[in-house]
């Protein structure tokens, strides 16, 4: 049965799984968000993109202070729990109860599963409120007071249409990252084992690689989601209409918009991700089922 921990004799169930992953998850959000509020302002704002990532960070700063780097984080704090409680309970569940054999192929359709679920459960709704919200931080006269104002201005405004925007094409994107996420870590983990003597450090590593890999293969999905669920999201028909335009105004390149940032932010979110799962992992069968 192919697992994400790093220890073959903890007893892994689904539902502690999806318990531990919660908390994973609120660790990587508090450590790489800076990185996602660049990575989406460069992808709405061509001038912005055109600035680099590192001068829109300090730019942020200079405007509104360090924590100004922090819009919308309460929305994905409040969600990253649910997030990577889905992600990893239904990837335990699946390599447990649906796809028992260990191998490639079920691993990468496990990971579909556990990616698509959480996209189409967690990112839809919440990736547009914080693409809205940080796309307003930038706009001549912001529209929203707080986080609170602002979801209730975009439901209000928009309904369900403007807060499920680019729901195709943010599962795809989700299912995407985690068919390579969970094979690609698992194989990485394999690998680095001889390297490393800690297992903390082992899965920093893979997790990071694996996180810069994803990126660079399904990046043009992420900005056109982006793209698709910003302020001006109406001016685009649908994902592939998003795509033409940014193709004609922008060229190739302006896919790969907000590479780096989001290079930096999926490695951070993938590393502590996958080493504090386990690290976690680890403590419970050590301290907590070792006392049974």
């Amino acid at each position: 049965m192919p697992s994400v921990s790093s220890d073959n004799k903890v007893k892994m169930t689904p539902t502690r799984a999806a318990i531990i992953g919660g908390i994973s998850g609120a660790i990587e959000i508090t450590a790489a968000y800076p990185a996602e509020f660049t990575k989406v302002i460069m992808q709405l704002y061509p001038k912005y993109n055109k600035m680099g990532a590192w001068n829109v960070f300090k730019y942020t700063i200079r405007k509104d202070g360090f924590f100004g780097l922090f819009k919308g984080y309460n929305l994905l704090l409040t969600a990253g729990v649910p997030k990577s409680y889905i992600r990893f309970g239904v990837f335990e569940y699946m390599t447990q109860n649906v796809f028992e054999e260990k191998s490639l192929r079920n691993t990468t359709i496990a990971g579909v599963c556990a990616g698509s679920l959480e996209g189409l459960l967690i990112h839809v709704p919440v990736e547009n409120m914080k693409v809205k919200l940080i796309h307003d931080r930038f706009v001549p006269q912001p529209q929203f007071r707080n986080m609170f104002h602002g979801i209730y201005t975009i439901a209000k405004e928009r309904g369900v249409k403007g807060m499920t925007r680019g729901w195709g094409i943010n599962t795809v994107k989700e299912g995407s990252n985690h068919a390579i996420r969970f094979p690609l870590f698992l194989g990485l983990q394999k690998v680095f084992a001889p390297r490393f003597k800690s297992n903390v450090m082992r899965d920093m590593v893979a997790g990071t690689i694996t996180g810069i890999i994803c990126v660079a293969i399904n990046q043009p999905l992420d900005t056109i989601k982006t793209n698709l669920q910003g302020l001006k999201g109406g001016d685009y028909k649908n994902s592939f209409d998003c795509a033409k335009k940014i193709l004609t105004n922008e060229g190739v390149l302006g896919l790969y918009k907000g590479l780096k940032p989001r290079m930096t932010r999926v490695g951070i979110e993938v590393g502590v991700t996958f080493a504090s799962y386990n690290a976690i992992i680890d403590f419970v069968h050590k301290y907590l089922d070792g006392a049974e």
